[in-house]
């Protein structure tokens, strides 16, 4: 049986994160004759709170994402401080996520597969610049030096086809964020034991703070007041009487508890990309607001699936029929990209 190993950003407490890696793990070991395993790479960054409320919070939560990492990605071995240490594999996959977004300190050679041996497959799978071309964080050297050596590569966002395509004669494509290779059903299958809030609620995820954090919140409780909802939201910064109806934090989260919250919740208000992604597979009402650093996935993906109507870009008035979304294009074409992304995937790994 051949190895692959993939890297990616499965070390941070995002939700996303998680969950696309272990989408794309999962789905690689329905493939015969192959086993994919995360590299277990850290580039030894963290995230710390001095609020000591936030803390214990943050404590629990941590707990929730390290039992998801060992229990549902497979990762229980060391971590690896020194990429050089990594076993062999036959295959090597960067992505999914910012993996060469090359304005983190931490994205460097090996998210470029620099410690790859000679003779083995490289390839990457949805990887993201998340990056302007134009922007002076870019660092090109990087990808002239690196991307040549590539057997198979593909993006999540389309925009930067023309830009990684001066580096090879390769060809490049666009394929689904690995949490679109799975349906509902199987994120059913992985978050069945998980809790979520009780009663109807909105549910409202903000990946980051920037200047719409207000608008967000403003909508959300526009929104709660019409539909009488609770509010179920995300940073724990955000104090509860910013809220006109009753309010509760979801921090303390883990990956299944957020894909459940999402699944049950009456309508979705966001500015994620990963929120926008699991309210399109259970069809839930949602309402995304662009931030910078994921516009252009955001807007790709909205677009390619008929939902662009779904985004707000300032204020937006409210109506009687806005909880009705007619999912049923999306379905379609969701499936069918489904089709074409694994259809890379096992080109790329000799599969067919």
């Amino acid at each position: 049986m051949k190895k692959a190993g993939i890297m990616t950003f499965h070390f941070g407490d995002n939700y996303g994160a998680l969950l696309q890696c272990y989408a794309l793990r999962h789905t690689i070991n329905t493939f015969p004759d192959i086993n994919a395993e995360v590299i277990n790479y850290n580039p030894d960054w963290s995230m710390q709170y001095k609020d000591n409320s936030i803390q214990e919070k943050f404590l629990t939560k941590l707990d929730r994402f390290d039992k998801f990492r060992k229990d549902c990605i497979g990762v229980v071995s060391p971590v690896i401080y020194n990429i050089d240490d990594t076993e062999k594999y036959d295959y090597y996959i960067t992505g999914s996520d910012q993996v060469w977004n090359t304005s983190a300190y931490y994205v460097k050679g090996p998210y470029f597969l620099d410690f790859a041996p000679d003779g083995a497959k490289r390839i990457s799978y949805a990887a993201s610049i998340g990056l302007p071309v134009s922007s002076p964080a870019l660092n090109k050297k990087l990808f002239e030096e690196y991307i040549p050596k590539f057997d198979h590569i593909s993006l999540r966002e389309k925009t930067h086809i023309p830009f990684i395509s001066q580096f090879t004669d390769k060809e490049v494509c666009s394929v689904l964020d690995p949490t679109l290779l799975l349906k509902s059903d199987d994120y059913d299958e992985l978050c069945k034991d998980a809790s979520y809030p009780e009663g109807d609620y909105l549910f409202l995820y903000l990946l980051e703070h920037d200047n719409s954090t207000p608008l967000l919140i403003n909508y959300a409780n526009m929104i709660s007041r019409k539909f009488n909802l609770k509010v179920v939201y995300s940073l724990p910064d955000i104090p509860e009487r910013s809220f006109k109806n009753k309010a509760e934090s979801f921090f303390t989260y883990g990956p299944k508890e957020f894909v459940s919250a999402i699944k049950h919740a009456k309508i979705v208000v966001t500015n994620s990309f990963h929120g926008t992604v699991f309210s399109t597979l259970y069809h839930v009402p949602f309402f995304t607001f662009l931030v910078s650093s994921m516009s252009s996935r955001i807007t790709d993906l909205l677009e390619e699936t008929g939902l662009s109507d779904r985004i707000v870009r300032g204020y937006r008035p409210l109506s009687d029929d806005m909880l009705d979304v007619d999912f049923s294009k999306a379905d379609t074409i969701l499936e069918e990209k489904r089709k074409e992304s694994l259809s890379f995937l096992k080109k790329a790994l000799d599969i067919e």
